[in-house]
């Protein structure tokens, strides 16, 4: 009887674990590393500059099931150290980001690309941000204040229960106003990117 009674439990607790359909939410934190891209230089995918981190932390809420509405918090370092070979008139760039970002994430397993109870689930992200710079040694290492940004970017999830879920995500800032970051109000306008490692529950 006690055996019955274990295994009608067991039973019980996987079927529990199995019903996330109703969990709408989830909640996941992690960081990683973000990078510049504008009139001082192009530092991404360059395994060569400086390492610049930030700590993140996100909320998602399930709309249905080929969307998310996405809310993302991050604040760390951001830089670009001159080329040797710069001119003189090009200074280095150092600043403390603080961004927060509002998106619509268009989820790939829906049913329509892959199945919606797939282990790997891979997304794409398009909304804007609100971004605060520092300049942390007063050097004017930075054009301080905050600014728009428009973001997207992709991500993968991977679950390992109903409940827990591990990811990366490859995120991008668009600065839409000229001289933001680096002062420079010609030419192109400064982007930055972030790659994000992260643990999430969902709820």
């Amino acid at each position: 009887m006690k055996n019955k009674l274990l295994i009608a439990l067991m039973v019980l607790s996987v079927y529990g674990t199995a019903q996330t359909a109703d969990k709408r939410n989830n909640i996941s934190i992690g960081g990683g590393k973000e990078s510049y891209n504008g009139h001082l230089g192009n530092s991404w995918f360059n395994l060569s500059e400086e390492w610049y981190g930030f700590g993140n932390i996100s909320y998602s809420r399930y709309l249905n099931k080929s969307f998310d509405a996405m809310l993302n918090a991050s604040t760390g370092d951001i830089g670009r150290c001159r080329d040797d070979d710069a001119s003189l008139s090009v200074l280095n760039l150092y600043a403390r980001m603080t961004t927060v970002v509002i998106a619509a994430k268009y989820k790939l397993t829906n049913g329509y690309i892959f199945k919606e109870d797939a282990k790997l689930s891979p997304y794409i992200f398009l909304g804007a941000g609100y971004n605060n710079l520092v300049d942390i040694w007063n050097h004017k290492d930075c054009n301080a204040g905050n600014y728009v940004t428009l973001n997207g970017g992709l991500g993968v999830t991977y679950n390992i229960t109903q409940r827990y879920n591990i990811g990366y995500r490859m995120g991008f800032g668009y600065y839409t106003k000229a001289g933001s970051v680096d002062y420079i109000t010609t030419g192109m306008h400064a982007m930055f990117m972030q790659h994000t490692f992260c643990v999430g529950i969902n709820f």
